[in-house]
């Protein structure tokens, strides 16, 4: 089997436009054939294989930031950073280059032992969080070099995304990645904020007790401007929502 071409992601551009005031938003998940992203109550899979893994490992060097919901922190405990050598990319970009991580976390629960402020995580995250979070479990959070931010809420109840933007684009985060879970991917896909879409399909099947990627349909957009690609055993495509 030759070895895969990653000239797709390494050429394209994940920059906004000239003059936005938000970050390009990219959406991205892998996911078995029967749509699922985790196990039964949310336990973590390996649904990538080395070859689009390192095609998301690309992705993540690429943008200024990743992002994640509260429920991937408790499952999975990522580090979210680039595991790549100089070697795997272009002179231009650095492996050493990592997103800073954003979280979702409306109930400011972030557990104090996550990897993500340990001392050797490059860079501690920026919990985005509720107006009525506790301000004790706030000051503990920061004390271990993490950046707690409030935010408005949505007409729903839910973290405003139109406003965590524009406080990223603030912070000079010019685009995002946003990983998961099924709630956030849900959420992204109806906000109509997505700019770029990947998806990584894997050879697998994980049962009807999996979590699905999306757990409303309604109101999510088509897509346009859609590739394929093999990478190793899975296949991943590149497309953008339909914008009317």
């Amino acid at each position: 089997m030759p070895a895969p071409d990653y000239q797709f992601l390494l050429q394209r551009s994940f920059a906004p436009v000239a003059g936005a005031a938000s970050p390009h938003v990219t959406l991205t998940f892998a996911q078995s054939l029967d749509g699922k992203i985790a196990g039964a109550h949310g336990k973590q899979l390996i649904l990538s294989g080395a070859e689009s893994m390192k095609a998301t490992h690309i992705l993540r060097v690429k943008h200024d930031a990743i992002m994640v919901g509260i429920g991937t922190v408790l499952n999975d405990d990522p580090r979210l950073t680039v595991r790549l050598t100089s070697d795997d990319l272009p002179s231009e970009l650095d492996p050493n280059d990592h997103p800073q991580p954003v979280i979702l976390d409306s109930k400011l629960r972030f557990p104090s032992t996550a990897k993500l402020t340990l001392p050797a995580s490059p860079k501690k995250p920026w919990i985005f969080t509720g107006p009525d979070h506790d301000p004790i479990r706030k000051q503990e959070l920061e004390a271990l070099g993490a950046k707690v931010l409030p935010l408005e809420l949505d007409s729903n109840g839910n973290l405003s995304l139109k406003h965590l933007l524009a406080k990223l684009h603030e912070f000079s985060i010019r685009s995002l990645m946003v990983e998961g879970g099924a709630s956030v991917i849900t959420s992204f896909l109806k906000s109509g904020l997505v700019d770029s879409f990947v998806l990584t399909v894997a050879p697998v099947y994980v049962g009807k007790d999996g979590i699905g990627a999306v757990n409303d349909a309604v109101g999510t957009p088509k897509f346009v401007d859609i590739s394929y690609h093999t990478l190793g055993r899975d296949v991943m495509m590149v497309a953008k929502p339909h914008r009317v």
